[in-house]
């Protein structure tokens, strides 16, 4: 499976440890948030969904965070020449220690429809120019957001099913 020889890559290991996971924490904050109103400048704190560590020990580790954001586009023209762009959700990309996938979700009334953010943060010192890294950290977190979506009961949340293909980088 990708997603588990993605996780093997990252963390350098078959063995890992959690490291603050709290994927419920998560999925209620994320319900709270579709039930609440939002005034412009309100942005929820995002929430530790999954937190993992080489069980061998040592300096890597593994984070993702997931939050209700605000309408995109969440990918700026500074940015957008330093990472790579993948289709999945609304805006999927990650450079080589960094990614985020962001995908739409309307839970039941009375909620509201979310956008919600997946941001892993893959482990330090990873070269920029390592293309693979940035592709096992996309198929991490888009991994993790199909199951918060699934989790969330997301309908049409147009999340990439493994592997999420590159694509070019948007134009502004």
């Amino acid at each position: 499976m990708a997603t588990t020889a993605a996780l093997k890559a990252v963390l350098g290991g078959d063995r890992f440890e959690d490291n603050y996971s709290k994927p419920d924490r998560a999925i209620d904050r994320l319900r709270d948030d579709a039930a609440s109103p939002w005034a412009e400048s309100y942005r929820p704190l995002p929430v530790t969904y999954c937190g993992l560590r080489p069980a061998e020990g040592g300096q890597k580790d593994l984070k993702i965070e997931v939050g209700a954001v605000g309408k995109g586009p969440f990918l700026g023209p500074m940015l957008a020449e330093q990472v790579t762009s993948y289709a999945s959700g609304i805006e999927a990309f990650t450079s080589s220690t960094l990614g985020h996938v962001y995908f739409s979700c309307r839970l039941k009334a009375p909620a509201h429809e979310i956008v919600v953010e997946t941001t892993i943060w893959g482990p330090a010192g990873a070269p920029d120019t390592d293309l693979e890294q940035r592709t096992r950290l996309i198929t991490l977190a888009n991994a993790a957001a199909r199951q918060v979506s699934a989790k969330l009961g997301c309908e049409k949340d147009g999340l990439a099913t493994g592997v999420p293909s590159p694509t070019a980088h948007p134009k502004f």
